[in-house]
């Protein structure tokens, strides 16, 4: 058996957890131990410090030396002294009678074509001259030689927040340019597994089931199943479910609760490359049928025959086979024909940019549209929500949002496959249920909407649950009251809070705001994520300075190809501003000088006070922030009387946290924080604020 030693700056440490070359590198040699000894920010000069300790003490076989990216930008020394210090390490290992590798940061890249090109982002002329001498010497001494190591990670989002820093799947790439001088050096051919060609979610899945087999993949009350085990039922189902469409890529439409089936139909239909269409089970009759008009889905699984509204809307598609759960006392076929034995299981090709789901906007007046999100998007998305929530191999997620929402089947499915980790379903929203099998399971993430938080921090024996497994709470869909995320902080002070923010249309969260700068800000859905752009403009599209309320807009390359069967739809909300083209959200938003952002609702809901923009969430952050305000909700109506030159008055619909809670209260405590043209005219308390289907207020229903 050979030691290796990975020895170097912040190249050779980054990629999370498991996901370092190193870590790539000892799964494709197991036969050999490879050890990581590498130092973010380090130069040569740290380098030389740590140098006999972390190696030559070792006893290293071979030592893979990746360091000057640090000196050239630290720019302390010249690049001769560098390259002196790289010779001596490569002279010390070779004493040992170890054998150095020189892998460099450098040299050429590979282009979008395949050409190689010449590096000119982080490289100057002393970096040129250095990779002169670098080669020099692996030349002079006999050491295999990579000249970038980064050469094919540059152009294909395989970096953290730079080009500069590969993740997990950059540093699969990175293992590739290594792996054949470690054969030519140990005999032996590296295992072909944790390869750099995951495109589509299948690849995750397959990988998954390849590698993980033994490990937990999915929880659903007593039902617990591996990676294999799970796969031998999604194996049945592709197999029965392909023949029962009649054709390549169906749409599996899913009109089911959160449950293990779900999951399993999910990559059911992922292995035979179709589209699932998941259906929010509290859509109205009129939204479904307009969805199955559109969609003309192959398939339909249902709980039982008592699904009657989505039954009744399917009779509009043409042909499409309906299997039930429980299938009793009806003509529908039942799931467990589908868990049947199969002969085989087919695996049709699946290009990276074929459509996998139709998720349909939650719009509160239009029928909603189907976003078409493609295998490429969602590998984008697992890679901006590893890095946004800092989801690890060793994770176990909750997964309480409805499977039929953006971040269930966006995020949390194929981020848990990609890692092989495990998600814990459940159906049961209550918080001392939730509570429960946080403690049972031992959950570690924990996305879901604001109020289930709130309703958590309500329990009266919450520190009776053991929750020292938790390590990250997230939230999104909705504002979450300050007030309540203090009482998180509070309960859960090891814990860390984030904030995160995208649209139905971008194929990716778009934005984290993480635990520290949750107590700054903790109204901000926060920063860009690497490789997310977006911008914020006034009437005439001109972007506006920090600190002034505009509309948001993202850059196309990150939003979705269009509307299934629309083609037409899309284009209406796409601008081109200096010859890059952007989509309109419609949502008003403010960036501060430090990049913040933050949501002020809708266009259409500022109202105008005697002239000044007012903007609902302002207002409704504000109320929110009382502790015995639940809920609130902001419009403009009419002004009339003596107020009739505003044009338009604030009304406020409250929804009390404590039934103590008076109109006077709220006057003093917005007065406090809010600037008197803001503070609202009118308040109306309410039991309730009426919602769509997705959770959303319908401001239109509010009298």
């Amino acid at each position: 058996m050979a030691r290796i030693i990975c020895f170097g700056d912040s190249l050779t440490s980054c990629g999370g957890e498991d996901g370092r070359f190193s870590d790539i590198l000892q799964d494709r040699f197991p036969d050999h131990e490879v050890i990581n000894k590498g130092a973010g920010g380090e130069t040569f000069v740290d380098a030389h410090e740590r140098f006999q300790a972390d190696v030559l003490d070792l006893a290293p076989d071979v030592v893979l030396i990746e360091f000057g990216a640090n000196d050239w930008w630290k720019d302390e020394r010249p690049n001769s002294a560098w390259a002196g210090d790289l010779e001596e390490l490569v002279v010390r290992i070779k004493q040992i009678g170890a054998q150095p590798v020189i892998l460099g940061v450098f040299g050429d890249y590979r282009a979008a074509n395949g050409d190689r090109t010449p590096k000119t982002y982080g490289i100057d002329e002393r970096a040129m001259a250095f990779r002169k001498m670098e080669a020099e010497i692996a030349e002079r001494h006999g050491c295999p030689y990579v000249p970038n190591i980064q050469e094919d990670i540059i152009i294909d989002r395989c970096c953290w927040r730079d080009r500069n820093h590969p993740n997990e799947l950059g540093n699969r790439h990175v293992a590739d340019g290594v792996a054949p001088i470690l054969e030519d050096l140990l005999g032996c051919k590296a295992r072909p597994i944790r390869k750099a060609g995951l495109y589509t979610t299948r690849d995750f899945w397959l990988e998954a089931v390849q590698l993980g087999g033994d490990r937990l993949a999915v929880v659903d009350g007593e039902t617990r199943m591996t990676f294999a085990e799970a796969n031998d039922i999604v194996e049945r189902i592709a197999g029965n479910l392909l023949p029962a469409t009649d054709g390549p890529a169906p749409k599996v439409a899913v009109f089911l609760p959160n449950c293990v089936e779900y999951f399993l139909v999910y990559w059911a239909v992922v292995r035979i490359g179709g589209v699932i269409v998941p259906l929010n089970t509290w859509l109205k009759e009129d939204n479904l049928v307009s969805i199955f008009e559109n969609v003309q889905p192959q398939a339909l699984i249902v709980r039982n025959r008592f699904d009657r509204t989505v039954l009744k809307a399917a009779e509009s598609t043409d042909a499409c086979a309906v299997f039930a759960l429980d299938a009793e006392k009806s003509e529908m076929t039942p799931y467990d024909a589908l868990t049947a034995p199969v002969d085989e299981s087919p695996l049709p090709p699946l290009e990276r940019d074929a459509v996998a789901i139709i998720m349909h906007t939650s719009g509160t007046t239009a029928a909603p549209k189907g976003a078409m999100m493609r295998h490429s998007d969602l590998r984008f998305n697992v890679v901006a929500a590893i890095n946004g929530q800092q989801f690890k191999p060793s994770d176990v997620h909750l997964l309480v949002n409805p499977m039929f929402h953006c971040t269930a089947l966006y995020s949390s499915l194929p981020t848990a496959a990609y890692q092989k980790a495990p998600v814990v379903i459940t159906s049961d929203s209550t918080p001392d249920g939730l509570m429960r099998l946080v403690e049972k399971e031992r959950i570690s993430t924990f996305l879901s909407v604001p109020t289930v938080f709130q309703r958590i921090v309500g329990l009266p024996n919450l520190g009776d649950f053991d929750t020292s497994s938790l390590r990250l709470i997230a939230y999104a869909g909705s504002m979450m009251p300050v007030s309540t995320i203090r009482q998180l902080q509070a309960h859960f002070p090891e814990v860390d809070l984030h904030n995160f923010f995208g649209l139905t249309e971008t194929i990716s969260m778009t934005h984290v705001l993480s635990g520290e700068d949750a107590e700054e800000r903790p109204d901000s859905i926060g920063r860009l994520l690497p490789y997310v752009f977006a911008k914020v403009v006034d009437e005439d599209m001109a972007e506006v300075p920090a600190g002034t309320v505009g509309e948001l807009l993202f850059a196309r390359e990150n939003v979705i190809p269009g509307y299934f069967n629309q083609p037409e739809k899309l284009p209406e909300s796409i601008i081109e501003l200096d010859g890059r083209e952007w989509f309109r959200t419609g949502d008003l938003a403010m960036v501060d000088e430090e990049g913040y952002f933050f949501i002020r609702g809708r266009k259409k809901d500022m109202i105008i006070v005697g002239g000044e923009n007012v903007y609902s969430a302002e207002v409704e952050g504000a109320l929110m922030s009382h502790d015995k305000v639940l809920e609130a909700a902001v419009t403009g109506i009419p002004a009339t009387g003596v107020r009739a030159s505003l044009g338009e008055m604030i009304k406020a619909y409250v929804v009390p946290k404590d039934p103590s809670l008076t109109e006077t209260d709220l006057r003093r405590h917005c007065l406090q924080r809010l600037s008197s043209y803001k503070q609202p005219h009118v308040y109306q308390f309410m039991d309730a604020l009426p919602r769509n289907p997705s959770g959303k207020v319908v401001k239109g229903d509010l009298a």
